[in-house]
């Protein structure tokens, strides 16, 4: 399983390089677990952080509340303040998810206790309106598995975070009021619609993901926490803009080039 797990990752980093997207994968590359899947992913990273940089903040998001919760990271150069532009060849899908962020102030180095709740609290420094580019290295959106998105980085496409608050204790995270804007049009506004329920278990989740994989999280990652807006296609040639109320703004054009 390990090598086909790490021909999967060449595959998928093949396509991220240029190459066509992938039609259809052999039954012996599809991961069988969430296991195997980040083998695929590990292996994608190592090959894709020469051209796109380090890891500097990470995904995370369940389908339920109990749901176990499935991550990728995100690349350096992936990862744009806002307002931001994304374009070029690599992108076809223009999906877009209005999401919330956590900004790390503090790292918290792979050990073998566990981290609570208490402890990924007191690391994280600020909390960020978001946008997540979804994007994939497959021909059909519909057509890979669930495990075989996760192994391509969570079908993560780019990241968009705006001016942040390090005033977030008080807020309500569970139920944050959130819209979504195309070229000025509200598309979609929800009062939570995080389906994976209140941020914290995922974050937590999180830090233990990352501190098995021997990294850890490290001071100035950012970790977005899921759409609370569902993926929406935007388009070629698009601004987008995401809201969180009392929170403010991230903002981002899908450019011709």
């Amino acid at each position: 399983m390990a090598a086909a797990m790490i021909e999967l990752g060449e595959r998928l980093a093949a396509v991220w390089g240029g190459g066509p997207p992938i039609s259809r994968l052999p039954p012996d590359l599809v991961p069988p677990t969430a296991e195997a899947a980040y083998a695929a992913q590990t292996a994608l990273v190592a090959r894709l952080v020469p051209r796109f940089g380090p890891i500097v903040g990470w995904k995370v998001g369940a389908p339920s509340p109990t749901a176990e919760p499935a991550a990728a990271p995100l690349l350096a150069d992936l990862v744009r303040p806002s307002p931001a532009h994304f374009g070029g060849t690599r992108l076809r899908l223009y999906g877009i998810e209005a999401e919330v962020a956590f900004r790390f102030g503090r790292a918290l180095a792979p050990r073998r206790e566990p981290y609570g709740e208490a402890e990924v609290s007191a690391a994280i420094d600020s909390l960020h309106p978001a946008i997540e580019l979804v994007e994939t290295r497959f021909e059909a959106w519909d057509g890979p598995s669930g495990l075989a998105k996760l192994a391509d980085l969570g079908s993560n496409g780019g990241f968009c975070f705006g001016a942040g608050t390090t005033e977030w204790r008080s807020r309500d995270l569970a139920r944050p009021i959130v819209s979504l804007e195309i070229d000025g049009t509200t598309v979609a506004e929800r009062v939570g619609g995080n389906t994976a329920g209140h941020p914290m278990r995922t974050l937590v989740w999180l830090v233990n993901h990352a501190c098995r994989l021997g990294r850890g999280l490290w001071a100035g990652d950012i970790v977005t926490t899921g759409s609370h807006t569902g993926l929406i296609f935007a388009g070629r040639g698009r601004r987008v803009v995401a809201r969180v109320d009392g929170l403010g703004e991230a903002s981002l054009v899908l450019s011709e080039v």
